[in-house]
């Protein structure tokens, strides 16, 4: 195997409240050569027993768990050559799990479910590796480079926000606005106990005095809000996607020889699909921020558009069903999936306001 020479590319990303330096080491064919042979002419240990398993070696590899019986001390370019040697491994089944996800919908979770384990990579891994480089991007490059691209766009016109004010409203037509949620207390005391406000909403109130103190502005506001549910999301739709799983379980509960862990395979490459199209939806609005080019932003609207096409084709491939039967019962899922979908999000923004 050749390889080109071992090469750092640099990318350096300047904005005033951002710097990001990525190293991207591109592996030689020649250097990695080189780094081959030199392994295959490390020196095989004397002894036949293995030093992961103890079982007796025959051959150069350990016939019970495949562990190379070589010494044990490795040189550093021994060490690299495995550290590449692995993520090169993996980026082949990567890319052609990636392929096969989008190019045949719904074909990958009847592979998986049919046996074929080694070509693909595992759906739980594949969604974990998907959705944490996707957070990753979200939150130390598209973030930062969106505030930076706003920034520099004249024409830009800020999302504009009237600033939250927490008021007790009317009682009794005369119109209360306590300064203080210390006053708004003496206020709730002086009703009463059948006009005072709930519990839950004195927490609210309360919360909100104290939001308006922190944050000078709504934007402030409404980007911390936004930051912190960005950073919640990504756990909570892991926990959602059972719940997501339990639904399609429920309306394919007649359906023999479809057990809960079908459902779950197929929501796990359905969410996969979901992060990648968000991935290449949030890489054109950063071209679309540093061009202007108009039509990108409808080209984002039409890739949503064909993420939900691309969902039911995977739908009726998968469980096979007749293009009518499959319109009505993808239609009552996504029904069914967007309510526990917005009961997640209340849920979430509730959880984040208290969190502020």
């Amino acid at each position: 195997m050749e390889m080109l020479p071992v090469s750092f590319i640099f990318f350096k990303i300047n904005n005033p409240t951002f710097e990001l330096s990525f190293a991207i080491l591109i592996p030689s064919l020649r250097e990695m050569s080189h780094c081959q042979i030199a392994m295959s002419k490390s020196k095989l240990r004397q002894e036949d027993n293995c030093l992961n398993c103890g079982q007796k070696v025959h051959t150069r590899f350990c016939s019970h768990c495949g562990q190379e019986n070589k010494e044990p001390y490795e040189t550093f370019w021994g060490l690299l050559f495995h550290f590449v040697e692995d993520i090169f491994h993996y980026d082949g089944k990567l890319f052609s799990t990636i392929k096969v996800l989008f190019a045949k919908p719904g074909l990958l979770s009847s592979e998986y479910l049919s046996g074929k384990r080694m070509t693909y990579l595992h759906p739980i891994r594949f969604y974990l590796f998907t959705s944490a480089f996707f957070f990753i991007c979200l939150f130390y490059v598209f973030h930062p480079l969106e505030k930076h691209f706003e920034q520099e766009n004249k024409n830009h016109k800020a999302l504009s926000v009237p600033m939250i004010t927490f008021k007790n409203g009317f009682r009794d037509g005369v119109h209360s606005n306590p300064k203080t949620y210390e006053a708004y207390v003496l206020e709730q005391n002086k009703l009463p106990a059948a006009k005072r406000d709930s519990e839950f909403e004195q927490k609210i109130v309360k919360q909100g005095y104290a939001i308006s103190k922190e944050y000078a502005n709504s934007e402030d506001l409404l980007e911390a809000l936004v930051d912190t549910m960005l950073h919640k999301m990504s756990t909570l739709l892991f926990i959602a996607l059972p719940l997501l799983a339990f639904i399609l379980q429920f309306i394919f509960i007649r359906r023999k020889g479809v057990f809960y862990v079908h459902h779950g395979i197929f929501i796990l490459h359905i969410a996969t699909s979901y992060f990648l199209t968000l991935f290449v939806i949030e890489v054109l609005g950063l071209v679309y921020l540093a061009t202007s080019i108009s039509f990108l932003g409808k080209i984002s609207t039409w890739l949503i558009g064909a993420w939900f096409v691309y969902y039911f084709i995977a739908f009726k491939q998968f469980y096979q069903l007749s293009f009518p039967k499959g319109a009505l019962y993808f239609l009552f899922t996504l029904l069914l999936q967007q309510i526990l979908i917005a009961l997640i999000f209340v849920g979430l923004l509730v959880f984040s306001f208290f969190s502020l």
